[in-house]
């Protein structure tokens, strides 16, 4: 990204407060308070108000993000394992040699296929409070 520093570090700043859940309004109104106070005084960004990672800390601390890196984990155990135990169970109705945990392939197939609905399930749920925050009916 070229632009002044200015720019950067309000577009940065923006960037760490929507990836920290920071509703889009309250982001709005922190960037534009940066933006107007770096005007006014013709300070570094940087000088007045650190990096723009330790300014978000005062709005929205670090933690927030554990809430991020479980749904990604989640997310991938739930989608990936879902689909192995689906498949595994599918390749077992074909062959008797096909075997996973010593489960009938019945079992392994309705198994991923409830893992695949909760990978579903979490993703919409997230979808649906994410949307809520953004509108800032949710607080």
């Amino acid at each position: 990204m070229t632009g002044t520093p200015e720019t950067e570090y309000a577009a940065e700043l923006r960037e760490i407060l929507e990836l920290r859940d920071v509703p889009a309004a309250a982001v709005t109104r922190i960037v534009r308070d940066v933006q107007s106070h770096i005007a006014e005084s013709g300070e570094d960004p940087a000088v007045a108000f650190g990096t723009p990672s330790e300014y978000a800390d005062n709005f929205a601390p670090k933690s927030r993000m554990a809430r991020f890196w479980a749904l990604v984990i989640a997310s991938v155990v739930l989608a990936s394992g879902g689909t192995l135990v689906l498949i595994s169970g599918v390749f077992g109705l074909q062959s008797p040699a096909h075997e996973l945990w010593g489960l009938p392939p019945w079992a392994r197939i309705a198994i991923g296929a409830a893992g695949i609905a909760a990978f579903v399930a979490l993703v919409l749920a997230e979808g649906v409070r994410w949307r809520r925050r953004a509108s800032g009916s949710d607080t």
